[in-house]
């Protein structure tokens, strides 16, 4: 063999070679990028979630108050509960409830309302937020 045809033979495998590792370079780094974007996006997600569970676990228990006219007994756990109402003639009305805790809203029946926990005080308005509408119960 001559050396042209060894100098030539040399070059073309390093070039070989060096096209194998840029390619196998690039595939390992494709993945590796692609997939930290969706690591990122699902640890975000993710804590957002157990965020909004935190806060509707926050609620947790039993709220007792009353407006103008009835006696309220407010039952809460997750993002579902009880409302109750006992008016003075005795006569009950109960309804179901959904907390919506990333906009602080509860649905009772089938009225919105917004709520704000301060302690153990939870208050609660229309969505109205008319001033004589709100209530505020007790843990």
């Amino acid at each position: 063999m001559t050396l042209s045809k060894k100098l030539t033979l040399s070059l073309a495998s390093m070039a070989v070679l060096g096209l194998l590792a840029a390619c196998s370079n690039q595939t390992a780094q494709t993945p590796a990028s692609s997939a930290s974007p969706q690591k990122v996006s699902s640890s975000t997600s993710s804590s957002k979630g157990s965020q909004t569970a935190s806060q509707a676990e926050n609620l947790d228990g039993t709220y007792k108050g009353a407006d103008e006219n009835d006696q309220i007994t407010l039952t809460l756990s997750g993002t579902t509960g009880t409302w109750e109402e006992v008016e003075r003639d005795g006569e009950r009305e109960s309804k179901p409830v959904t907390v919506h805790a990333d906009n602080h809203t509860l649905t009772v029946g089938d009225d919105l309302k917004y709520y704000t926990l301060e302690g153990n005080q939870l208050t609660i308005e229309d969505d109205d937020r008319d001033p004589s509408d709100t209530i505020v119960l007790t843990k």
